[in-house]
């Protein structure tokens, strides 16, 4: 996908149930960016807008009041990675508090949303103020850093399938996914947004998906999967698919 394409992503909900990682829903959050010593400012945004590019100046904070946005990495060779899918309560824009010149990733709404741009500084200076909000937000930072580092071994140590299993498990934690009545979830995604998340080509993750389907962890449907995240997870702990579809052992231990 290059920067230029608009994201396009079908039957997606503005709100959903599922609380991810990095949310802040409950601290009052609200109330703080409404402060006029802030300076926010809220933006009513259509499906398709950025947020911010790579290169834009990495100055404010974006905190997603509805909607869903998601968050691209860049490839040198102009290919993305999905590496966030960001709903109510959740925030972007951390390169703004790390001092970097720039954000580095691309962040796109892909329905319409509510966004409250913050200035970081002035976002500091708040937390200072009022140490049960900054502890929770301290929580959050440990939070996306430790998902960062599995993020980081998972690509260098595991398999595709296991990456698969393991992005699956990810997004079922975000905006993108909904309660099913079968008491799984539903994850709206299409196939190549997946394979940006995985970091494999479509085709690969397209047969990963037929493997877990065969093995009925997985139900598909059009730009959706539906699965049990707890299955899958104890799928994922016990043992993973081959490319030829077998199951292996993870870790010594034979699948049930």
């Amino acid at each position: 996908m290059s920067f230029g394409a608009t994201e396009n992503v079908v039957g997606e909900r503005e709100h959903t149930t599922v609380e991810s990682d990095s949310s802040l829903s409950s601290v009052g959050l609200d109330e703080l960016l409404m402060r006029p010593l802030l300076g926010a400012r809220t933006r009513e945004v259509v499906a398709g807008s950025v947020l911010f590019e790579p290169d834009t100046p990495a100055h404010h904070l974006y905190f997603i009041r509805s909607g869903q946005v998601r968050v691209y990495q860049p490839g040198p060779d102009g290919s993305t990675r999905l590496v966030e899918i960001l709903g109510p309560g959740d925030w972007c824009g951390a390169a703004s508090l790390a001092e970097e010149e720039r954000h580095g990733n691309r962040a796109v709404a892909v329905t319409p949303a509510v966004v409250v741009e913050a200035p970081a500084d002035r976002w500091l200076a708040v937390l200072a103020e009022r140490p049960a909000l900054a502890t929770r937000w301290i929580a959050t930072l440990a939070s996306k850093l430790q998902a960062a580092r599995a993020d980081a071994a998972c690509l260098m140590f595991d398999d595709c399938n296991s990456r698969l299993v393991r992005t699956l498990l990810h997004f079922s934690r975000s905006s993108a996914a909904a309660p099913s009545e079968d008491g799984g979830v539903v994850l709206r995604i299409t196939h190549q947004q997946l394979a940006q998340a995985v970091g494999a080509a479509r085709e690969t993750v397209s047969l990963a998906l037929t493997q877990l389907r065969q093995r009925n962890l997985v139900r598909t449907g059009r730009n959706q999967l539906f699965f049990d995240p707890r299955v899958l997870e104890n799928f994922g702990r016990h043992g993973r698919t081959t490319a030829n579809g077998d199951a292996r052992p993870e870790h010594g231990r034979q699948i049930a």
